[in-house]
């Protein structure tokens, strides 16, 4: 019985939420680090001069022409602080990009059947007699189920996500999956 399992929505939301928010945590450490953090050592540094000429009032009525608040800063940000947060802010980055090309590379994924064989979500044709094997350890736990099959002489297998892929149509191909299988080993029997 022919079915069709798309990407689910929840699935595409999850995976592009990941790599928005990957992207927004480096863009907020890169911006700690080229702005903020020297921003905040500027007035560390003013602040330092007030102070060693013992005129706090002076450091009040100097922030509050730059717009500053009259608090003193916190701490004084070493360069190795400063390149820790373009480090940070480039590993959340490339992560970031990573989870977003691969979320664009699945996003359109199917996982189908016919009468004859099942496409996996790469679009490999594979044709029921060519499957070898079901492995449903985690089906229960996790609805993942492991296709093993031969194609052109070699062991390939694909992966049954019922999470991934709308979930009616993807326990429809397993349990095809399953019967066919069944049916053959009754008939080598």
């Amino acid at each position: 019985m022919p079915a069709e399992a798309r990407t689910s929505s929840i699935w595409k939301k999850q995976k592009l939420f990941i790599a928005i928010f990957l992207l927004a945590i480096g863009a907020y450490f890169f911006w700690d680090g080229s702005y903020t953090w020297p921003r905040s050592n500027e007035r560390w540094l003013k602040h330092e001069e007030f102070k060693k000429t013992e005129n706090l009032s002076g450091w009040r009525d100097y922030a509050k022409s730059r717009g500053w608040t009259d608090e003193v800063p916190h701490k004084f940000y070493k360069r190795s602080d400063l390149v820790g947060q373009f480090v940070f802010g480039g590993l959340l980055t490339l992560l970031g990009g990573i989870v977003l090309v691969y979320w664009l590379t699945q996003r359109g994924r199917v996982l189908r059947s016919d009468e004859a064989a099942v496409y996996t979500p790469a679009g490999t044709r594979v044709p029921f007699d060519a499957i070898s094997g079901l492995g449903k350890k985690n089906w229960d736990a996790k609805g993942l189920a492991t296709v093993r099959y031969q194609l052109d002489g070699r062991q390939r297998q694909f992966v049954i996500d019922d999470y991934k892929f709308d979930a009616d149509p993807a326990r429809k191909i397993l349990a095809e999956i399953e019967e066919r299988l069944k049916g053959r080993q009754t008939m080598e029997s």
